[in-house]
């Protein structure tokens, strides 16, 4: 009886040091490492996300009207409507062929309105090379126009598209009729947001492959829109499941990482075409203060731009924008 007391009475200070060492397991840094190291689970189990395959994502935004052909090994996805002179549409980066929804509807009335997803977005997908630089692009697209048979058309470009469409147009001046610029890169400097410093970057750049947060293609809507109200759920769901089409979350990391993709802006002095340029005035991505520097290079050239109207003016003001569109192209300027 003696030697059990004597048991449990014994080595107190070594029943005070087993106590720390179990309360150190539960101290206050651990636990928020711990609740960091869940939390990044979570959030990283949530924003991880499997290809939507094309037949579904095709049978969600293709339109009655849309149209397949193969180029450099791609089978590009186009959409025809109308009848009349021919006017070809080039959307921006991270959009697609909807984008011009607003001009078509407008514009097909009077001209065979032609839009199509360049590699890399939409139902296109990328480049078989992963090559994305506007040189490019200005290729690709002058074998799509000669598979289409187009002789002579207008065209018009907003963003990456407009810097498509004005090398083109120093390109080929021969087989257009007239151009429309709207938020053209050019003139400003190049920079990079945050989202395309993680597309580059090693190792990150291949996570992005897969975890892809939805919050991200809103905060990139709202960047690109002037009012924030016209970025709806229906827009942002669109906008992330073509992202989710196989191999368009690799083309955005290979575009980020194209050092050098853009022609030298002075060639836009040797544009000799009527030329209308569209400009957002709360476009914070190239603001309008450029809208001006290609009014002053190109001297066949008008110039509007459009308040409370952002990045993507056709689809911010689509009425109004394509009611001067139409009136540019029948000469009533």
């Amino acid at each position: 009886m003696q030697n059990e007391e004597d048991q449990m009475f014994e080595h107190p200070q070594e029943r005070w040091s087993g106590l720390k060492k179990a309360l150190r397991l539960f101290n206050i840094s651990r636990l928020i490492r711990w609740g960091l190291l869940l939390f990044a689970g979570a959030w990283l189990y949530q924003n991880w996300h499997r290809d939507i395959s094309e037949q579904d994502l095709f049978s969600r935004y293709a339109f009655p009207e849309s149209r397949f052909v193969q180029v450099d090994g791609m089978n590009v996805h186009y959409r025809v409507c109308g009848e009349g002179e021919p006017i070809v549409l080039l959307h921006d980066a991270n959009s697609s062929l909807n984008t011009w929804a607003g001009w078509t509807d407008s514009l097909s009335r009077h001209y065979q309105v032609i839009s199509l997803d360049l590699p890399g977005f939409g139902l296109t997908g990328p480049h078989p090379q992963a090559s994305y630089s506007t040189f490019m692009y200005t290729g690709f697209f002058d074998k799509f126009v000669q598979a289409l048979d187009l002789r002579r058309f207008h065209l018009a470009g907003n963003g990456l598209g407009a810097q498509i469409a004005w090398f083109y147009a120093t390109e080929h001046p021969e087989r257009l009729g007239k151009l429309i610029l709207l938020n053209a890169p050019g003139f400003e400097k190049k920079g990079s947001d945050w989202v395309d410093l993680l597309a580059r970057t090693p190792v990150v750049n291949r996570v992005m492959w897969k975890i892809t947060p939805k919050r991200f293609i809103e905060l990139m809507l709202e960047d690109v829109y002037a009012d924030d109200r016209n970025v709806t759920e229906a827009l942002v769901q669109r906008h992330f499941d073509l992202l989710l089409r196989p191999g368009n979350r690799k083309a955005y990391t290979d575009r980020a990482s194209v050092s050098e993709n853009r022609p030298p802006v002075d060639l836009v002095e040797r544009i000799n075409l009527p030329t209308l340029i569209l400009w957002g005035a709360e476009d914070t991505r190239i603001t309008p203060q450029y809208a001006y520097e290609f009014h002053r290079k190109i001297h066949k050239s008008f110039l509007r731009i459009y308040q409370n109207t952002g990045h993507w003016p056709q689809e911010e003001n689509p009425s109004m924008t394509a009611k001067d569109v139409r009136r540019f192209l029948e000469g009533r300027f």
